[in-house]
């Protein structure tokens, strides 16, 4: 007795019974607190960013030479369904020739991570009109690039590129409408063709003349004047040599375009006393470059101009200066 009436005690004062025996109360039914664990765990949105590389942004800018002062502006448009539209005039262009148009542009980018030794390209009606190489671009910091591309009178669908060679590169676009003429010779003298035609009817009179012997008179002069044309089909026009991708001659093309252009943008500014003049033969060197073909004559004499600056000691060592060291540590 005495050990039954033990373990009665030792089961009514354990916690486990303490539920079924004694006091009804219904709180410890209530208690489960499996809601507040439920809440703890929501699924939490992953903090990814938009976009991880370089990505165009911002205002296409066309600005003076200064750098500052801007001629007309416009946000880029990330797809072709509506295009934002700028208008300039050739004056407005810093050179102009030969039906092209030169004009300092700046526009932005910025990249979610670091990038290093990018490339941007702009085209207009899908025609490479500049490159910008060797971009370094830190994370999360904006970056204005500043190039010179050529357009043409009329409508130019200027197509921006970032980090051209990349797999997942971004584009922009931008419709810059160029009034004027660029530069381009117009040459209309068709009229002049028409004062021969009024000459054959003066033929019409010898036909009244009734002695029928004069004519052949006539006709042996006639027949005289065509022996005099043929020697004028004698000179032989000589054949003109022509140089096209693929070839020695237009790898030279290739190297004087990239690396005026690159000098073009890194000594704006560092007082190169003959930047004005890379300016000019960047111009030029542009414009063959595009075409894809150069003739003798042109090729001897841009090369001449860009053998004068990689022969001058000062262009040299203004060129080592904006180079990024390689062996950074």
């Amino acid at each position: 007795m005495k050990a039954q009436a033990l373990m009665i005690s030792v089961m009514l004062a354990s916690p486990v019974f303490a539920a079924n025996f004694g006091s009804t109360e219904p709180p410890r039914t209530t208690p489960p607190v499996t809601p507040p664990t439920t809440t703890v765990t929501p699924p939490k949105p992953a903090s990814t960013s938009a976009f991880a590389g370089p990505q165009v942004t911002g205002l296409f800018r066309i600005v003076k030479p200064d750098g500052s002062t801007v001629i007309a502006q416009t946000p880029i448009c990330m797809s072709t369904s509506v295009i934002n539209v700028i208008n300039v005039a050739t004056t407005d262009a810093f050179y102009s020739g030969n039906g092209k148009c030169a004009f300092n542009v700046k526009y932005d980018e910025v990249s979610g991570v670091a990038a290093t030794n990018t490339t941007n390209r702009l085209f207009s009606n899908d025609t490479l009109i500049a490159q910008n190489t060797k971009i370094d671009l830190a994370a999360n910091v904006l970056k204005t690039i500043w190039t010179q591309p050529y357009l043409v009178p009329g409508q130019n669908n200027v197509k921006v590129v970032i980090n051209a060679d990349s797999a997942t590169p971004s584009v922009g676009w931008v419709r810059v409408n160029v009034s004027g003429t660029c530069g381009a010779t117009t040459t209309t003298t068709p009229p002049k063709t028409e004062p021969p035609k009024t000459d054959t009817p003066k033929t019409e009179p010898p036909k009244t003349e009734p002695p029928k012997n004069e004519p052949p008179k006539n006709e042996q002069p006639k027949t005289d004047s065509p022996k005099t044309t043929p020697p004028a089909v004698t000179p032989p026009t000589p054949p003109v040599v022509k140089f096209s991708p693929g070839s020695v001659e237009w790898n030279n093309v290739t190297n004087a375009f990239g690396y005026s252009n690159y000098g073009v943008n890194g000594l704006k500014g560092k007082n190169y006393a003959r930047y004005s003049e890379l300016v000019k033969l960047n111009a030029d060197v542009t414009v063959v470059f595009n075409a894809k073909v150069v003739d003798q004559a042109t090729y001897n004499a841009l090369m001449t101009r860009w053998n004068s600056f990689v022969m001058e000691p000062a262009f040299q060592a203004a060129m080592k200066a904006i180079v990024p060291s390689t062996d950074k540590k």
